[in-house]
């Protein structure tokens, strides 16, 4: 049952990992059904996977700790993760006449809030299957220390999604957050305290998704679908106006949500001129529009704007938990009527504060080149997949009348999974510790490397 963020609730609890083996061993033998019959992939492809095969040998030879790095273009990757380390590295090890000593399997980091939309379920599984809840919007001391014991003295690695949240495409890797970088050098600085001499590397992998041909009329379908409830009378789409349709109306969308909150957001200024917003590209209009609809949740909870649209949301998410889910009232039950009312109502502006950040984290995926480059039906659909989010978050409170609720089906897809070499997080360890500007530059360096890593897994869909 989803809980009522529109009114004050007890603080969130945090579930210690602990494995469970007997749920862990459900789970591998239904992730192969449940990737074909839940999330549509009747094709999976695996590349360089005798790189992660070595990586775990070393492991199980207690020569090596590491963390994986994993694309994270939809929220189906977690079970892509899944199949890589039950399925796919026991096979290429096989092949490879490497005897590992059990399944490789990993712990792994996610959003404490995963269980608000997703189910309270979650609260025991993903502990159950060796997952670390994080607080994302904040310093989460005790999941950095749950993080460095996991890799430093756990029985399997980590696995982390540097891009934080879902970026919605799978030939675009978004910025990566600093995170997993300084959390590497944390783990390799515990190691050589301890006097340990693993190396300590970090595996890029790659997760891409590809839609075939055959999408094409349900493309043309959603298109037409989003113009008629945005009250666009439109011709028949063809191959040859098919982009134009789709670029005429995320530049509509813009333009109307732009107006918006010019007329009723008086902070919006990004549509005062228009013929000079009409001048910009449709990605700059977009980054702006996301920008000042940060800037409304944020004049809301008295927030400075700071850092990374992406930063700014999770600054912003957290700011509204902290309204919700209150840590500073021992006990609920015991507010009066006044004080309980007041509670509500903070929780109620606070949901209400954080509905234009979710409208804004949609926008921030959408860009005007991403199918230009390459208009593949992989790509299309990614585009008005995240449109489609957007304008599922604008009527979410018209449940009954809208046509934006659920999410969409383009048909079957092929799942590829890729392994990048492994980087050596110890090897630069002097370096990082010679001083603050050394190490700061260390954590730049490595985290430019993993973004290049998984640039280069990432292969040109079909067209």
């Amino acid at each position: 049952m989803a809980v009522d963020l529109t009114r004050v609730q007890p603080p969130l609890k945090v579930h210690p990992p602990k494995i469970n083996q007997f749920i862990l061993k459900v789970i591998r033998i239904l992730t192969p059904f449940w990737l074909r019959w839940q999330c549509g992939i009747n094709q999976i492809e695996t590349k360089y996977i005798d790189r992660l095969v070595d990586a775990t040998k070393k492991f199980q030879d207690g020569k090596v700790r590491y963390m994986l790095a994993f694309r994270h273009p939809t929220t189906d990757d977690p079970f892509g993760m899944l199949y890589l380390l039950t399925y796919a590295v026991p096979e290429q090890a096989r092949k490879m006449g490497v005897k590992l000593m059990q399944t490789p399997h990993s712990g792994f980091v996610y959003d404490r809030g995963i269980s608000l939309w997703a189910g309270d379920y979650i609260n025991w599984l993903f502990p159950a299957l060796g997952g670390i809840s994080l607080f994302r919007g904040k310093l989460d001391r005790p999941a950095l220390t749950l993080m460095r014991k996991q890799i430093t003295q756990g029985d399997a690695p980590l696995s982390m999604a540097p891009e934080g949240g879902t970026n919605g495409k799978s030939e675009v890797v978004a910025e990566l957050e600093p995170g997993i970088a300084q959390i590497g050098f944390w783990a390799a600085e515990d190691l050589a305290k301890e006097g340990r001499a693993e190396e300590m590397l970090i595996i890029p992998v790659g997760i891409q998704y590809e839609y075939s041909n055959a999408a094409w009329s349900k493309i043309d379908e959603v298109i037409t679908t989003i113009e008629k409830e945005c009250g666009m009378s439109k011709p028949k789409i063809t191959a040859e106006t098919r982009y134009q349709r789709l670029y005429e109306l995320g530049s509509h969308l813009v333009q109307w949500v732009g107006e918006y909150y010019q007329t009723f957001y008086r902070n919006y200024t990004a549509s005062s001129n228009q013929e000079e917003n009409i001048n910009l590209d449709l990605s700059s209009r977009l980054q702006n529009l996301a920008d000042h609809i940060l800037s409304v949740a944020e004049m809301n909870f008295g927030i400075n704007p700071k850092g990374s649209l992406i930063d700014r949301c999770r600054r912003l998410e957290q700011a509204g938990w902290d309204r919700i889910f209150r840590n500073d009232i021992e006990n609920l039950e015991k507010l009066s009527a006044i004080e309980n009312g007041f509670a509500d109502q903070l929780a109620l502006e606070a949901s209400y504060s954080n509905w234009h950040m979710r409208i804004a984290e949609s926008l921030i995926g959408v860009t005007n080149d991403y199918v230009k480059q390459h208009p593949s039906p992989s790509r299309y659909i990614e585009v008005l997949q995240l449109m489609w989010s957007v304008l599922q978050r604008i009527t979410e409170r018209n449940q009954s009348s809208s046509v934006f609720q659920g999410s969409l089906s383009f048909g079957d897809r092929k799942l590829t999974l890729s392994v990048a070499e492994p980087i050596s997080v110890s090897q630069h360890l002097t370096t990082y510790q010679s001083s603050r500007i050394a190490a700061k530059e260390c954590k730049r360096k490595l985290t430019e490397d993993i973004h290049n890593a998984m640039k280069d897994l990432v292969v040109p869909s079909m067209m």
